[in-house]
């Protein structure tokens, strides 16, 4: 259940991997104590617990399913495609930082991050949204520090974990893809989103986005170029800003 939507959207990670000289192990290590810090709060915050995890899964994804349609906001979303989204009924998911862009959480479902979203993810966290909260080989310190914050949180917010390994590990998925963009239309699909109720907003190429993270800009163009490739992939492409 909650596999990737097509496998070649897992093994693009290899590529990845191989393209910036990154090595497999240090993913896998990331994800794993990920998964052991979140269990270990769990003891006495269930909705971390393993079985609360679950929960907030399979409730998201029968949300997700049943939707009209699928706004994800990418990070170079602007304020007048945030006022122009669809009068219709639509949820929305956040790529990291770009939550930062709303006004008000009525219609956000989740926000995908790998925790460079700084004061705008903390915030959302703050208000209760549920996090799709993705390790990787490099966040290690910003995912640690944000989760024992957020634990410490009255109501901390639910959680749902992944990882990008080709591996099996308990407690957290491989959803495919590699940027938090491309990852949560892999998220969407992976959850049972037909391809054609997803809308994007805000993905560009050609610009480091005002909501994402501290980066180095140069990588990350590099990365919003395999972002495109995954996104082409599943033919999903056409609405990213070149």
């Amino acid at each position: 259940m909650y596999e990737a939507f097509a496998q070649g959207l897992i093994d693009v990670q290899d590529e990845v991997r191989a393209a910036f000289g990154w090595t497999l192990v240090p993913d896998r290590e990331s994800a794993e104590q990920m998964v052991d810090l979140v269990n270990a709060h769990g003891e006495r915050t269930s909705l971390w617990a393993p079985n609360g995890r679950e929960e907030s899964l399979r409730v998201l994804s029968r949300r997700l399913s049943e939707g009209d349609e699928i706004v994800i906001l990418g990070a170079a979303v602007t304020a007048a495609e945030v006022l122009n989204l669809p009068k219709t009924p639509h949820l929305i998911i956040a790529a990291d930082g770009a939550v930062g862009a709303l006004d008000e959480h009525a219609r956000l479902a989740c926000v995908v991050s790998d925790f460079d979203g700084g004061v705008h993810l903390d915030a959302a966290a703050q208000m209760g949204a549920l996090i799709v909260a993705h390790a990787h080989a490099d966040n290690f310190e910003q995912w640690s520090t944000s989760l024992e914050h957020w634990a410490g949180h009255p109501s901390p917010p639910a959680l749902i974990l992944s990882h990008q390994t080709p591996d099996a590990l308990d407690g957290a998925y491989n959803f495919g893809g590699f940027t938090d963009g491309d990852r949560a239309v892999c998220f969407a699909l992976a959850m049972g989103v037909e391809k054609e109720k997803i809308r994007l907003v805000g993905f560009s190429l050609g610009e480091v986005g005002r909501w994402s993270g501290s980066t180095i800009p140069d990588q990350k163009l590099r990365k919003l170029a395999w972002m495109d490739t995954i996104l082409g992939s599943i033919g999903m492409n056409g609405a990213v800003k070149k």
